[in-house]
């Protein structure tokens, strides 16, 4: 029971105060029940109604904490909340496992619905618990739209001084699977930039892609657009094919490549996604997916990386899933890796279901005129730059400070 409840025994409340005193605590914790004693104590027929509220109403279990929570933030959003209410359920929705990110995607929506007035207020009347209770690194990015070429794609950029990074994701998510891990890397100096590769995130729908070379062309024309001459590449899963064959063609913009979940070779299984999504829809490979993607306990956590990664796959056009798959399928480029001459990171998660340890380790080996390094990640899932982002922003952090310094 709630600290605020002292004057209140179990004994004397009945089943659906009880019950919505549980639901109230257990959602925003003894503030809220707190507050709603107070209530009950000041306005007895009031607090008994909330109390019923949050018993019948807002207790049933088919919403999450966290989903309850957003639900609540759109609703009084909408009618114009901008007070302590709208505030503890932004707690409440944080408390639960909601991040900044979904929150403030909640305001855009209801943008759409009720205007910017209503959107704008419940942005600026929550700004610094927001940012108190996650708080963004110092060091944190920009976004910004664009044009490449055919299409638009968004871009995230730290305007660090030092040699940038470019962060390239992996097959059907976008640039904000690099969320932690970018602004980790910032801290070395660099301008660190993550973008949303063609029929990605914000890119959804431009021209499909031809082959992993399309990609590269698209790769150039971004840092021809931001003034780049030479960049680190780091790229995961197909991001990594990308940095691969970028490494490969244009070997004068590229200072160094790190390759995390990836592979040089595909296998005969790449293309067969493609054609499984076209014949049976995105939601019939979206379990295997999920649990080749991440560790059990992840899964089952349903954490905001389970989350995104399965909202990706959900909202992914078809065409542009199999366009991509078709063209990371054409992947071989394990012979030419010999050719480079710039420093190399194989970065590698043990637990690995889609590109294994010896996957990874072929990558090094390969690299046979050249500084390359296998490391090891454990524990390390495919999409490791999410569930082990400290781990792989430390190991990608010490790579980036051994390039600087060979450098100076």
């Amino acid at each position: 029971m709630a600290n605020g409840l002292a004057s209140t025994t179990e004994s004397v409340l009945c089943s659906d105060e009880k019950i919505g005193y549980h639901e109230a605590t257990r959602f925003g914790g003894d503030y809220l029940a707190t507050n709603i004693a107070k209530v009950v104590a000041q306005n007895p027929g009031l607090g008994r109604s909330l109390l019923d509220n949050l018993s019948q109403k807002l207790g049933m279990t088919n919403l999450s904490y966290r989903e309850w929570g957003l639900v609540t933030i759109a609703t009084l959003t909408a009618v114009g909340d901008t007070g302590d209410q709208l505030k503890v359920y932004v707690e409440g929705a944080i408390r639960n496992g909601a991040t900044r990110e979904e929150i403030m995607d909640v305001f855009s929506h209801a943008h759409g619905f009720v205007g910017a007035p209503r959107a704008v207020n419940a942005v600026r009347s929550t700004w610094d618990i927001l940012f108190s209770l996650q708080p963004q690194n110092p060091e944190g990015y920009m976004e910004s739209i664009i044009r490449l070429g055919d299409h638009e794609t968004l871009v995230r950029d730290s305007h660090g001084p030092g040699t940038p990074i470019v962060l390239i994701h992996a097959l059907s998510m976008d640039g904000r699977m690099w969320r932690k891990v970018l602004p980790q890397l910032a801290t070395t100096g660099a301008r660190v930039i993550a973008y949303d590769l063609r029929g990605h995130g914000h890119a959804r729908g431009a021209p499909l892609t031809r082959n992993l070379e399309h990609l590269c062309s698209d790769l150039e024309l971004l840092l021809d657009t931001l003034d780049i001459k030479t960049a680190d590449i780091y790229g995961a899963s197909y991001g990594g094919a990308v940095a691969q064959y970028f490494a490969l063609d244009y070997p004068r913009r590229t200072r160094s490549l790190a390759v995390l979940a990836s592979a040089a070779k595909a296998t005969e299984v790449l293309a067969s996604r493609a054609t499984r999504a076209e014949q049976d829809g995105l939601d019939s490979l979206l379990a295997e997916s999920v649990i080749r993607w991440f560790l059990p306990e992840t899964i089952a956590e349903d954490t905001w990386c389970v989350r995104y990664a399965r909202g990706c796959v959900r909202r992914a056009r078809v065409e542009d899933w199999a366009a991509a798959w078709r063209a990371m399928a054409k992947l071989d480029c394990l012979d030419r890796l010999q050719e480079l001459r710039i420093p190399v990171l194989s970065l590698s998660g043990k637990q690995d279901l889609s590109s294994t340890p010896p996957m990874m380790k072929a990558i090094v080996d390969a690299c046979k005129n050249t500084d390359a390094e296998f490391v090891e990640v454990d524990p390390g899932t495919h999409m490791m730059v999410m569930e082990q982002a400290e781990a792989v922003a430390d190991k990608l952090v010490i790579f980036r400070e051994k390039v600087d310094g060979a450098a100076s």
